[in-house]
């Protein structure tokens, strides 16, 4: 079914006037590539200064100098959107508005969304993978099965490899706010080319080991002849050389090497699941593959030029990946995404300060062998802790400085810097996990007393240290309600207004944080506010 609104009319009803009538009529994003959380209020639209800075961890100076990233921390301070959008309004309306999208499409009961998620789509795309639609469809085969109430990983040895694939499951710590509570499950598989994996032409373990721990390293920010420790084989000096049949490919620092695949399949939240809170039925099949090594940056970036799509692959902002995505079509298959849609993914991979070679996952992997399972989110083995990350030459600014003696850990900043545990502070059944006094969270609301300033405040660590998987997981009220939302969107096969859903809408206009309207804003506010300052995201385990 396809549903279009002339946003116009929504802008009148949304805000109060006009007696307009919402309309269907064609409509596509201009902006595909600029994500739901851009679309942030920090405080400057409902209180007139702002009140939080969740845009820093995405924004920053470029992680490496390659040109995979780009230094924009500038998004922070000002509301950068193009002409078209400044007139259109915020065009994920499924998480603001979905009264006006989702308009005649029921809302699941328990019972058809538990049915539905338990029903595994993932074996059938794979069983046709390489033919057709699923040209890319990647070789990996389901992880889960769902039998007699319950649910067995499957397919996984207890090193982390999916048989004799190539590919090696492997846990990390979740980029700030993009938890599992907040509409995002999901697992991710790297594998290396053929030559990383053999010697003398033959696969060999220990080579495969080898090389995916220097290719941690490197991508932790570790250059040839320094130290790299902590890794499932030891501790040993960085090559800068691969081993093996791929001793000819030089360690790049920061980069993967070509031919480096990820494979990252997003799930159902079903807190049946003990195991992971991941359900049958997967949403969405992301696929990866690095096609060459990035070159320096430039001064000036060079516009994109045309776009390619091939059934649901195309090329991501730098060129040096291929990405490819399938999605659910309205009888719950697996489709490749179309061009619109695929372009969604474009700008997180590879065109902004806070990622390392366009990815998010790999370099926040739990280091050495803890870290080669599947992603548990603490439920079943405890290895995540609130890790703090060293920063290089970013521009902290004096606000943020005066504070860094007192900030142990990565999630302590972004939820104080934040006031929440999501971009748009929407969701509140997080806030008492995060702090044992929900009003004394903000380091900018409650300067004297939070949980930066008094740590003892600081609710989601255990007694050893260890983030509460509570933290990362819903209730089962609130997984369900964000799945029966998601069930609506693939119904209405509506993703051209966005796939990212909490249990409830959370714009403006429903008493959310999420901007509809645009063309009033353009300060952030933050730099007026003292909270302007860029923390360096995420590259060395101090």
């Amino acid at each position: 079914m396809k549903r279009v609104f002339l946003l116009s009319a929504l802008f009148l009803y949304a805000c109060g006037g006009g007696g307009g009538k919402e309309e269907i009529t064609n409509f596509t994003n201009p902006e595909p590539n600029i994500p739901l959380e851009c679309y942030t209020d920090t405080g400057i639209v409902r209180y007139s200064r702002a009140i939080a800075n969740p845009c820093y961890v995405c924004h920053t100076q470029a992680n490496t100098p390659y040109a995979n990233e780009k230094t924009d921390f500038d998004l922070t301070l000002k509301y950068s959107f193009p002409r078209e959008i400044l007139k259109l309004g915020n065009p994920w309306l499924n998480a603001t508005r979905p009264d006006l999208t989702l308009a005649g499409i029921p809302m699941p009961s328990d019972a058809q969304v538990q049915s539905y998620i338990r029903q595994d789509n993932w074996m059938a795309a794979y069983q046709k993978r390489g033919e057709g639609d699923l040209k890319y469809f990647p070789d990996l085969p389901p992880i889960y099965t769902y039998s007699g109430g319950a649910y067995q990983l499957v397919n996984i040895d207890s090193e982390g490899f999916v048989g004799s694939t190539g590919w090696r499951v492997f846990k990390w710590k979740p980029f700030p706010g993009f938890f599992p509570t907040n509409g995002r499950i999901d697992s991710t598989f790297i594998r290396l080319d053929r030559p990383f994996r053999e010697k003398g032409g033959n696969f060999d373990k220990a080579t495969y080991k080898k090389n995916l721990a220097i290719v941690e390293c490197a991508i932790k920010g570790v250059s040839p002849g320094n130290l790299c420790s902590d890794t499932e084989v030891g501790d040993f000096i960085m090559p800068d050389r691969y081993e093996g049949d791929a001793s000819s490919v030089p360690v790049i620092t920061y980069q993967y090497p070509p031919g480096t695949e990820f494979a990252h399949p997003i799930y159902y939240l079903d807190p049946q699941n003990t195991i992971s809170f991941k359900s049958l039925r997967i949403r969405e099949m992301r696929y990866m593959r690095k096609l060459a090594y990035a070159e320096k940056r430039k001064e000036q970036e060079e516009e994109e030029e045309g776009f390619f799509w091939d059934k649901g692959a195309v090329f991501n902002a730098s060129k040096n990946w291929l990405m490819v995505g399938f999605i659910e079509d309205k009888d719950g298959k697996l489709r490749p995404q179309n061009a619109q849609e695929m372009k969604f993914c474009i700008a997180c991979h590879g065109s902004i300060g806070g990622s390392v070679d366009a990815t998010f996952t790999y370099w926040r992997k739990v280091p050495g062998a803890k870290g080669w399972m599947e992603q548990d989110y603490n439920l079943v083995v405890k290895n995540i802790k609130d890790w703090t990350y060293a920063s290089l030459e970013g521009n902290i600014g004096p606000e943020i400085k005066r504070i860094l003696p007192f900030v142990k850990g990565e999630y302590q900043l972004y939820f104080s810097m934040t006031n929440g545990g999501d971009h748009f502070r929407s969701n509140q059944e997080i806030l008492p996990r995060i702090s044992k006094d929900i009003n004394k969270i903000s380091l900018i609301l409650s300067p004297q007393d939070n949980i930066i300033t008094n740590p003892n405040l600081i609710n989601y660590l255990d007694d050893e240290g260890y983030i509460k998987p509570e933290l990362f997981l819903p209730s089962p009220e609130r997984a369900y309600g964000i799945d029966k939302q998601y069930m609506r969107v693939v119904s209405a096969q509506g993703f051209i207004f966005g796939r990212d859903v909490f249990d409830r809408p959370f714009g403006i206009s429903s008493g959310g944080n999420s901007l509809e309207r645009l063309d009033a804003v353009e300060s952030t506010g933050i730099k007026e506010a003292g909270i302007w300052a860029i923390i360096k995201t995420i590259l060395f385990l101090k």
